[in-house]
């Protein structure tokens, strides 16, 4: 078992003691039978966590819109934004309920990225395949994932439409076939531009190249998503039954018309506490964006009890908060509970899992990872128990779609909040109108 005295090596005698001392252990039958035959979240779950009333909350903001369900997509951040902006739209227009098309909004995200990509290729057309970042890229050409800036690039270029007027399809709601063939294409591209390059074709020829690619991409994102439309028809009634109409209005009319102002000046504000990223600065990261010409993503890293006050003032004027976390930490899916004593490992697998926040930044433990919506707050005594959280897993998850979220839990594992400009003070402000410091793509904010 290995060359006999090779340093860090393991051998029989040592494999020996192990199962000596693990056998010694008057508990680890039991955790053996128990997590070899059912659910470990279930297994470990702390009793006390789940006999608290969790699903009461003093302070509530009013919404009769249904809860949405991105299914099998990377796409919660579309859902989180549209989730935000749609309870805006309601207000301003009287409406009872309306949601916008996570579909539209797909199609031209992922065109955009197509289109940042093949151009970041043209770029480091020269480089070596094992150059870190051109890995990085090669990695996820056109995925899922983004956030706000990403959201609101595709408005402000393309506008926006209703649901019913570019309704999610099958492969809206599950992106793999979709994500696997547009992957495939764009890969190939890749090796065709960096091909031509080698051949010694110009840079200009690059580009030319790269629009006849972008036209394959645009077909095949339509097979999948449908045609975007140019123009449509749409109307409503309000609150009070008047009745609305449109006729033949483009997508941009529309976000023009129906997207209020307090949507229009967003700022993003982080909680990074590495070393790496001081507070009060702002930051960006390099290649996360999905349109050449449109804004990148930037935040402005604060302690958490800033994201924490913002939260708390837009929550009492009774507006949505919209955020992102890492959620799969400490949290329960179908009971839609994130508490940071939901689980007891250190008991069941006899080791204590002592990380912080810092250690799981810096050591690949904890990533943002899902957006949701802030749509309550537990208060005692003017301060914060607990969180009610809007997710856009469906209804049959959580209390119809609702979750709950322990204060502590805001802690440890919110990362972001997004702040309409008109909440802001003029302290931070000033702030978030610095020049960012780029971060490396691979950061884990």
């Amino acid at each position: 078992m290995g060359k006999a005295g090779k340093m860090g090596a393991l051998n029989s005698e040592i494999l020996d003691r192990f199962r000596g001392q693990t056998l010694s252990d008057a508990g680890f039958k039991i955790a053996m039978n128990a997590a070899t035959r059912g659910n470990l979240q279930d297994l470990v779950l702390n009793r006390n966590v789940l006999n608290e009333d969790a699903f009461k909350f003093s302070n509530e903001v009013e919404n009769k819109a249904e809860i949405t369900d991105q299914k099998r997509s990377g796409t919660c951040w579309m859902y989180a934004d549209v989730n935000w902006l749609r309870l805006q739209t309601m207000r301003a227009f009287n409406m009872e309920s309306i949601t916008f098309s996570h579909n539209w909004v797909m199609f031209f995200d992922k065109l955009e990225k197509s289109n940042l990509f093949l151009n970041a290729i043209i770029e480091r057309r020269a480089c070596d395949l094992d150059d870190r970042e051109l890995m990085h890229i090669l990695h996820s050409p056109a995925g899922d994932g983004g956030e706000w800036a990403l959201f609101w690039n595709v408005i402000q270029k393309y506008g926006l439409v209703p649901m019913e007027v570019m309704p999610d399809t099958a492969n809206k709601e599950n992106s793999r076939y979709l994500n696997g063939i547009l992957f495939y294409k764009l890969r190939e591209f890749a090796g065709e531009l960096r091909a031509m390059h080698d051949r010694g074709k110009t840079e200009e020829a690059l580009y030319r190249r790269k629009y006849v690619m972008i036209e394959q991409v645009f077909r095949i994102l339509s097979i999948f998503l449908g045609l975007p439309p140019d123009r449509f028809d749409w109307s409503w009634r309000d609150k009070d039954k008047k009745y609305h109409q449109e006729q033949g209005i483009t997508p941009r009319q529309f976000a023009q018309k129906y997207i209020p102002d307090i949507a229009r000046d967003m700022v993003c504000i982080a909680n990074s506490p590495l070393d790496r990223t001081p507070y009060e600065k702002v930051y960006t990261q390099k290649l996360f964006n999905n349109a050449i010409d449109g804004d990148v993503w930037q935040w402005l890293n604060m302690p958490m009890d800033i994201l924490k006050m913002y939260a708390l003032k837009i929550l009492n004027d009774n507006n949505h908060v919209l955020f992102g976390c890492d959620v799969l930490q400490q949290s329960h899916t179908k009971l839609g509970i994130l508490h940071h004593e939901i689980y007891n490992m250190d008991d069941f697998f006899g080791t204590q899992f002592n990380g912080d926040r810092r250690w799981r930044f810096d050591y690949g433990q904890s990533v943002y990872t899902h957006c949701m919506v802030l749509a309550g707050v537990e208060l005692a005594n003017d301060r914060p128990v607990r969180w009610k959280v809007e997710n856009s897993w469906g209804a049959e998850v959580g209390q119809k779609g609702i979750f709950t979220m322990s204060d502590a839990w805001f802690d440890e594992h919110m990362i972001v909040v997004w702040i309409p400009k008109q909440y802001l003070q003029e302290d931070h402000l000033r702030l978030a109108s610095q020049d960012p410091v780029v971060l490396p793509p691979w950061f884990p904010i």
